[in-house]
């Protein structure tokens, strides 16, 4: 457990002319989430003794089969951070009015820029592919349904028209 200050005080607070109740409710407030930030911790510190853990078994294991094996040789490997852009179903709906609104056929890159405004991305550009990739995603989604379609334009890029 994580002190809230120096080992040995005690804060307490003033009593303040007002609502006295309305303290109350945020001292409660702010100490159930104090609580949940400590649980968290305590999770945290589990979850990184039980790698540390997994690894010592990993390298004894790998130590048994190359005597040799220097654990500086390898690499790091880090899980790439995962953008979430839109919430669940926000793209497709944003997708599906669009098409609903226009009478022809939309680009995908005419779409893009559309989901890209709607969501106020325009100052991310590293944002833009995973926008795209989440696009492609739903609108094959849709093709599959038969709600949405494919038109091949001249330049061979692909519009898209409700079905």
């Amino acid at each position: 457990m994580i002190p809230a200050g120096p080992p040995g005080r005690i804060r307490t607070l003033s009593k303040r002319e007002g609502d006295g109740m309305a303290d109350m409710r945020v001292i409660s407030a702010l100490t159930t989430k104090r609580g949940e930030l400590v649980g968290q911790m305590e999770d945290r510190r589990r979850e990184l003794k039980q790698l540390g853990d997994e690894l010592a078994h990993l390298e004894a294991t790998m130590r048994l089969f190359d005597p040799q094996w220097v654990v500086d040789r390898v690499p790091l490997r880090r899980r790439a951070r995962r953008r979430q852009v839109f919430r669940a179903g926000e793209c497709q709906r944003l997708v599906l009015e669009t098409l609903r609104d226009t009478q022809s056929a939309i680009s995908e890159d005419e779409l893009v820029a559309m989901l890209v405004r709607a969501k106020g991305l325009a100052t991310q550009p590293d944002a833009v592919p995973g926008v795209r990739k989440t696009l492609l995603a739903v609108l094959r989604h849709l093709a599959r349904q038969g709600i949405a379609r494919s038109v091949a334009l001249q330049d061979g890029a692909r519009a898209w028209l409700r079905s």
